[in-house]
Order: structure tokens, then sequence, then C-alpha cells
């Protein structure tokens, strides 16, 4: 991933249509089910943009090993974005890039944020809520992963402060930071 990234989080498909037409090449899709995936996908790599997926949220999709299997193998997807230790290493396992997503609510939520990130070795880390920002360069430090930082990002503002705390890029729903 490219530095100062601003990544779609598509939860709908009036969403997803602006996503498609932007000039980044990764979107993040946050909702959605397991019938529509394929056909979602393959408009995806129409474009030649990256698509991952977030496992914890999209209906019809377990966090077993098969269904990785299947949505690497058969769906073709890029990436899984996951609070899951076993399908961030199943996703590797099948060459997907994992993207572990961690919530910063307490000093215990850091230790396991850096704990499974030494485990699993994902790609990138996902941190939340964005305010959380002081707290980058210590789990960067600890981990020396890439982070990128989600929720509550509402600015161009907001953007700049979390990219000069360390980040490498920001996930948002927010359709106008996309541009």
């Amino acid at each position: 991933m490219r530095s100062k990234l601003v990544i779609p989080a598509v939860r709908g498909f009036k969403e997803f249509d602006i996503a498609l037409q932007c000039p980044q090449d990764v979107i993040f899709l946050l909702d959605g089910e397991l019938i529509q995936l394929q056909g979602i996908v393959d408009a995806v790599k129409r474009v030649d943009k990256k698509i991952y997926l977030h496992l914890d949220m999209v209906k019809g999709i377990k966090d077993d090993e098969a269904s990785i299997r299947f949505l690497a193998k058969a769906v073709k997807i890029d990436g899984v974005i996951s609070t899951r230790t076993s399908s961030l290493l199943h996703a590797k396992k099948y060459g997907l890039s994992a993207i572990q997503r961690g919530f910063l609510i307490d000093s215990h939520s850091i230790h396991t944020i850096v704990r499974t990130a030494l485990q699993v070795q994902p790609d990138y880390l996902e941190l939340l809520p964005s305010f959380s920002l002081p707290k980058i360069t210590q789990i960067k430090q600890e981990t020396g992963l890439d982070v990128i930082m989600g929720g509550f990002i509402e600015t161009h503002e907001n953007m700049r402060a979390i990219f000069d705390a360390g980040a490498v890029a920001v996930s948002t729903s927010k359709v106008d930071l996309w541009r």
C-alpha cells in the first residue's frame, strides 16, 4: 500500500459505485452477503483495483478455513480484514493479504493487539477509533507493522493529523474524503 492512502470503506451499493470511480486502488468491503460477493469482486477487478473483505461483517461467511479458501480460490478477493486470529492465519495460508483490525479501548487492548500481531504477522494493522492516534508510534514500534487508522474520520484535518502521527493509510466511509 502506498503511503497516505485514503481507502474507501464501503457499506452499500451506492458507495460501492462511487468507490469504483475513485482514484484509489484499494476498497474495503464492510458489509454485504455471500451471494453478492462474486459480482462485487468481478466489478472491482474490471477497474484494476484490490478488494479487502471484512470477514466479521459480511453475511454468509464463516471464519473457518474452508470459507477463506473459497474466498481466495473461487471468489478471488485480495485480502481480508478481521479481528480474529484464526481468520488472519487462514488468509495468510491461502496467499491473501491480512489486515488485523483492533479496537483501542484501554491498555489491555493494546497488549492484546500487539501480542496477536506478533503471532500472526499480518500485512497491516487497522486501529480504531481514529482518535487513538497517540498510540500509533507505540504500536508501530512494538510490532514493526504499518498502521491504517479508521473510525470517526470526517475531515481532511482529521486525516492530516493521522498521517502526521505515522499512519500509512486511513479507511473511511465518508465519501467526500475519497476524492
